[in-house]
């Protein structure tokens, strides 16, 4: 019994170390990334984990003004909560078809969105490039959030349908009793109870349109329509990089999403662990 306690102490040890090494490695460049900030470029190569003399408040100013950071994040809000709206209310709808009637071609259609998941999206550039070109919305916003949908739409659905396959059914039998249609049983009853899985795939749609750099670079050539991705190369040029403003204009791109995510952590987490979970 004391050599089974040791050993199990000893693992937990180890554990508690290895989670805390990964803690360090994991935090050094965000600490560096927000030391930085703050820096002036001398300070930045000098000494980088140093606390700076001065707190150089002013890179964020130039960041979100001089840099036009602040277009560009405006931007990046309107193309991905048009996406988060677009896929949660389609994923949701087919999510509730999929998983509450029983039609021929059911099975195939979940398989058809699941096959959907297994497609690089560089394999398919130069047809999308050709569909954009075609439907005349390079430099279009729109474009984007059509290219995010498509290829977001997949593990949403699949999340969802997973998710509500775990619901129970007596609420919107009762529902249907009371003479509620189809649609308000979605409404009314499904949806609250879908709560976590929708917050899971909102916050994955979020960050993989927010961080997304390759379809804006494609199609994005209008100063004006460059999201926040985008607007990070503005920081190279001919002179080389402004440090201070650009770790201010990073910290400003990942501030939103960091700050998403941990409001949501729980139904996250949760909706995606029910989600996992196949009949």
């Amino acid at each position: 019994m004391k050599k089974t306690e040791s050993k199990s102490k000893l693992g937990k040890v180890i554990m508690y170390l290895y989670l805390l090494l990964m803690t360090v490695v994991f935090a050094m460049p965000m600490v560096f990334t927000l030391l930085s900030s703050v820096k002036t470029k001398l300070e930045i190569f000098s000494d980088p984990f140093a606390l700076p003399k001065v707190p150089q408040f002013v890179n964020y100013i130039v960041a979100w003004k001089e840099a036009n950071m602040s277009r560009y994040f405006i931007n990046s809000i309107l193309q991905a909560g048009a996406t988060v709206i677009i896929l949660a209310i389609m994923a949701s709808m087919a999510a509730y078809v999929l998983s509450r009637f029983d039609f021929k071609g059911n099975k195939f259609l979940l398989l058809f969105f699941t096959v959907g998941m297994m497609v690089p999206m560089h394999t398919v550039l130069v047809p999308v490039a050709y569909i954009i070109g075609a439907l005349n919305l390079k430099n279009n916003i729109l474009a984007l959030i059509l290219i995010y949908v498509s290829f977001s739409l997949p593990f949403s659905i699949l999340v969802m349908t997973n998710f509500m396959k775990g619901v129970n059914r007596s609420l919107e039998e009762a529902a249907v009793i009371d003479g509620a249609t189809y649609f308000q049983v979605y409404r009314l009853v499904i949806l609250p109870l879908c709560i976590p899985a929708l917050s899971t795939i909102s916050i994955f749609n979020f960050l993989s349109s927010w961080n997304n750099i390759l379809f804006p670079l494609l199609f994005i050539n209008d100063k004006k329509l460059k999201p926040i991705s985008l607007g990070l190369l503005n920081f190279n040029g001919e002179r080389g990089s402004d440090y201070g403003p650009l770790m201010a204009a990073i910290v400003i791109t990942v501030a939103l999403p960091l700050i998403l995510y941990l409001l949501f952590q729980e139904k996250v987490e949760g909706g995606l662990a029910a989600g996992a979970v196949k009949e």
